[in-house]
């Protein structure tokens, strides 16, 4: 069982962990949604024509 609060590491103290504890996958859900929720991670919409123009939009207003 791990012990470890995720909610007390920063989001670079966690993703330290992910990548030294590949095998614990509640700690890599945790940095995906905490990515996600800090607008670090951008959700493709592959149906959408214009998606290569939107990520080059929220990549150069660094989004």
């Amino acid at each position: 069982m791990n012990s470890i609060n995720y909610d007390t590491l920063s989001l670079e103290e966690l993703r330290q962990y992910v990548l030294t504890h590949r095998e614990d996958t509640t700690a890599f859900y945790a940095y995906i949604d905490r990515s996600k929720a800090d607008g670090r991670m951008i959700t493709v919409d592959l149906e959408d024509n214009n998606w290569e123009e939107k990520i080059t939009k929220q990549i150069q207003d660094g989004n």
